[in-house]
C-alpha cells in the first residue's frame, strides 16, 4: 500500500477537541433545560392561578372602582362598618344574661378584610399573608389569603364543612386544600388552624376518620368571674351569610341540648 496515499486521506469530521458522542450530549442538555423551563412555567401558571370565587370577591373591585375609587372605597368602609355595629351589638348581649343572636354577611366581611383588618389589626395575621376573602356557602365556607411576593405570590385556600356537634363544640372538616391550582396535604393546615385558635382559650382536637380529618374545637363556657357561662347553641352557614345564636346563663349550670 502507498503510505503518501494515506497521507491523503481526508481528516475526521469531527474536530480534535470534540468526539461525536459530546454533540449529543450538549443536544441532551439543552433538551433537559427546555424541558425544565416548560415545567417551571406550568408549575408558576398552575400555582398562581386564583380560583374564581377569590377574583370576583373583591370588595374595593370592580366597574366602580374603574371609575370612581374614591367611592369604592367607601362603599367597602361603610359595609366594613356595619359589621362592626352588628358584632358590637352581638358582643353587649352576649356579656348579658339571655339570649343572643347575630347575622353576618359575606359582603361585609370581606369589606372587613379588606379595609378594616389591615388598618387596624393589622398584627392578626403574619406579615406573609395579605388580601383574605371568603364566600359563605349552605354548611360550609371557603377561604383564601395570598402569600409570597411579586412573580412569586399565590393564593392558599381552603373549603371547609363547619357542624356544631354539640353545644359549644365546633366541627372543622377540610374538604379541599390548594396552592393555586395545586392540592396541599390537610393534616398540616389543620394544625396550623388549630395552634391559630387556642391561643384564643379554646382547646382542640383533631380525630382521623376515614380518609378525612376533623378539627373539633371545644369552647369554654365559662369566660368571667362569678360563675357566668355563655353557650353557643346554633351555626348556621347560608349563602352569603352566617348566623349563630346562643344563650348567657349564670352559674355553671348544664349546657342546654345544641339547636
Amino acid at each position: 500500500m502507498n503510505i503518501d496515499a494515506i497521507s491523503d486521506l481526508p481528516d475526521d469530521d469531527f474536530p480534535p477537541s470534540q468526539s461525536p458522542g459530546s454533540g449529543r450530549l450538549r443536544r441532551f442538555f439543552l433538551l433537559a433545560l427546555a424541558g425544565l423551563a416548560v415545567v417551571f412555567a406550568a408549575s408558576v401558571v398552575v400555582v398562581g392561578r386564583s380560583p374564581e370565587f377569590y377574583r370576583v370577591r373583591l370588595p374595593v373591585g370592580g366597574p366602580l372602582a374603574d371609575r370612581e375609587p374614591a367611592a369604592a372605597t367607601a362603599v367597602a368602609e361603610q359595609s366594613a362598618r356595619r359589621l362592626v355595629t352588628t358584632a358590637s351589638a352581638l358582643h353587649a348581649d352576649f356579656l348579658k344574661v339571655g339570649r343572643w343572636e347575630g347575622v353576618f354577611e359575606e359582603r361585609q366581611l370581606n369589606a372587613w378584610l379588606a379595609v378594616d383588618l389591615p388598618r387596624n389589626h393589622a398584627g392578626l395575621l403574619p406579615a406573609s399573608i395579605a388580601s383574605p376573602r371568603v364566600q359563605l356557602l349552605p354548611g360550609r365556607l371557603r377561604a383564601g389569603v395570598r402569600v409570597g411576593q411579586g412573580w412569586l405570590a399565590a393564593t392558599v385556600w381552603v373549603e371547609a364543612q363547619l357542624t356544631l356537634r354539640d353545644v359549644n363544640q365546633l366541627g372543622i372538616t377540610l374538604l379541599d386544600a390548594r396552592l393555586g391550582s395545586l392540592p396541599l396535604p390537610r393534616g398540616p393546615i389543620l394544625r396550623w388552624i388549630a395552634r391559630r385558635i387556642e391561643p384564643l382559650g379554646a382547646v382542640t382536637e383533631i380525630r382521623r376518620g376515614e380518609g378525612q380529618s376533623l378539627l373539633v374545637v371545644y369552647i369554654p363556657s365559662t369566660h368571667q368571674a362569678g360563675g357566668v357561662s355563655h353557650w353557643l347553641e346554633a351555626v348556621r352557614l347560608a349563602d352569603g351569610e352566617l348566623a349563630v345564636s346562643g344563650e348567657t346563663r349564670r352559674g355553671p349550670v348544664t349546657p342546654p341540648p345544641a339547636r
